[in-house]
């Protein structure tokens, strides 16, 4: 079999995955999975994921290896200078790694990478995934430049076997298997509960479509920890078991927006305590498929913007609170780590402020709510990244103007393609925006339900998932629109003037 190796590097040992170690030759060498296998007792071996996107070429995993940057299966790869050079000699410390063959495949398969030499023993492990045994292939060249000028390599290593690795890999392919049913199942439950809502008005049903979303993450969460991972079992659990829990919640009105605040709570300490349990659950991020290896997706941003602005409608009080939950559950490195999401979070909440204090809105009023939303996320991301957080969005951010330029380019052009990938995925775009319009136009309007629209509109772009975005931002304005019609519908007959009682007989 023909081996191509990357090499011309120095690298060090490492010291329990500590990255002290002595200057050695390294190479990284790209051979059939079965010999990358076959490493493992001699070294450290995990799992990468060739690609980011439905599907992935051999010719673009090549490119993210040599380049440390991940490459689209949408949007195609940019002309980067490779960090590492090729050669066909392995060296002391060798970095062995399996690709895909020739030609496009569906993105679903985990090739085995091991790393020999250097003191690597047990399983591979990098902060890119948060998940012990899976790496992303972005990791290879960047550790193999650490190794060479002295510091700590991004792929370290923990005690584990071959073994558990392929438990991983199993565990992965039962999570992606159940995403779709849970998907399902979350849909059915919003279109079915906003509909009873729109038909009898009540409240309570209106806040029970609210808080779906929120119950069916809960028990997706819930699953992923019980290992329970049948897409049967996933589907009806998140239906039935969301919808329960939306419908306890919603009992009492009061209760509203402290069930966003406790759910927001548990959902930060989940998401920064037992980033594996939301790593595989069926409502969240995809490492099976490289676009999201923790924290929060564009789907459960866009599945909690609606509940998180009708909670903070409630009062002042409650949109000082939620907004700070939320923004720290979805940006905090260590949490939901979606830059994205705090941008459109803030234009919601920002939104909602402007509404309160100005009667009218000009256009000078929006340009100055833009500026203060864009400030106050960069000062966010940066204390972020004062207090020793590090994600893709700290890296973007420190990279400077001319970065960010580059990746909300890279962002647009991702979107364009995932809106046109496929006749369904235009279709549900097509509809999505379509209702979002009709809602938009539609008298009276309401401040949530605007501000939902104003933080959607941003979320299209700055964020890189149009499908999510417009399916689920539809079905979330929708629920957000029955609430606040209802609301309104009680206050316009808790205003109407009774009309006084006919005299009696007795008084005339």
């Amino acid at each position: 079999m023909t081996r191509v190796a990357i090499a011309g590097v120095a690298a060090l040992g490492v010291l329990a995955g500590a990255g002290q170690a002595r200057a050695e030759p390294v190479a990284v060498l790209v051979v059939p999975p079965q010999e990358v296998w076959a490493q493992a007792d001699r070294g450290a071996v995990g799992l990468l994921v060739p690609g980011a996107g439905a599907t992935v070429t051999r010719e673009q995993a090549l490119q993210s290896l040599t380049t440390g940057r991940g490459v689209s299966g949408l949007a195609g790869g940019q002309d980067r200078e490779p960090l590492i050079a090729i050669s066909t000699r392995a060296g002391p410390l060798t970095v062995y790694v399996a690709l895909p063959p020739a030609g496009p495949h569906h993105n679903v398969t985990r090739y085995p990478v091991a790393i020999v030499g250097g003191g690597f023993r047990g399983i591979l492990k990098s902060p890119s995934t948060r998940l012990p045994g899976l790496v992303s292939i972005a990791d290879v060249a960047p550790t193999a430049v650490d190794l060479e000028e002295g510091t700590k390599p991004v792929i370290g290593f923990r005690p584990g076997n071959a073994a558990s690795v392929r438990e991983l890999d199993l565990r992965l392919t039962r999570a992606h298997d159940s995403r779709a049913a849970a998907a399902a199942g979350l849909a059915a439950l919003l279109v079915c509960l906003t509909a009873a809502a729109f038909a009898t008005r009540s409240r309570r049903l209106a806040r029970t479509a609210l808080l779906a979303a929120p119950g069916a993450i809960s028990i997706a969460l819930l699953l992923s920890a019980a290992e329970i991972r049948s897409p049967l079992a996933v589907g009806v659990a998140v239906a039935a078991g969301g919808g329960v829990a939306a419908f306890v919640a919603a009992s009492r009105e009061a209760l509203f927006a402290p069930a966003v605040a406790l759910f927001l709570t548990a959902f930060l300490v989940v998401l920064a305590v037992f980033p594996e349990t939301n790593a595989l659950a069926a409502v969240g991020p995809h490492p099976d498929g490289g676009v999201r290896f923790f924290g929060v997706t564009n789907q459960v941003e866009t599945l909690l913007l609606a509940p998180v602005l009708a909670a903070a409608a409630t009062s002042r009080r409650w949109l000082a609170t939620v907004g700070l939950l939320a923004l720290v559950a979805l940006g905090w490195s260590r949490a939901g780590a979606d830059g994205g999401g705090v941008v459109v979070l803030l234009a919601g909440l920002g939104a909602l402020v402007v509404q309160d204090t100005r009667r009218r809105v000009s256009a000078i009023h929006v340009v100055l709510a833009g500026a203060a939303v864009l400030g106050l996320a960069l000062l966010l991301v940066g204390v972020d990244a004062l207090l020793g957080g590090s994600s893709h969005v700290t890296t973007a951010v420190g990279g400077g103007p001319s970065d960010l330029a580059d990746d909300l380019g890279r962002r647009l052009d991702v979107t364009w393609a995932g809106a046109t990938a496929s006749w369904h995925a235009a279709l549900v775009c097509v509809l999505g925006l379509a209702a979002l319009v009709a809602i938009a136009v539609r008298t009276p309007r309401h401040r949530a339900t605007t501000a939902f629209l104003v933080a959607l509109g941003v979320s299209l772009v700055v964020n890189d998932s149009p499908v999510d975005e417009l399916a689920w931002g539809a079905l979330g304005a929708t629920a957000l629109l029955a609430w606040e019609s209802a609301v309104s519908a009680r206050r316009s007959r808790s205003t109407v003037p009774q009309a006084s009682p006919a005299p009696s007989r007795l008084s005339a």
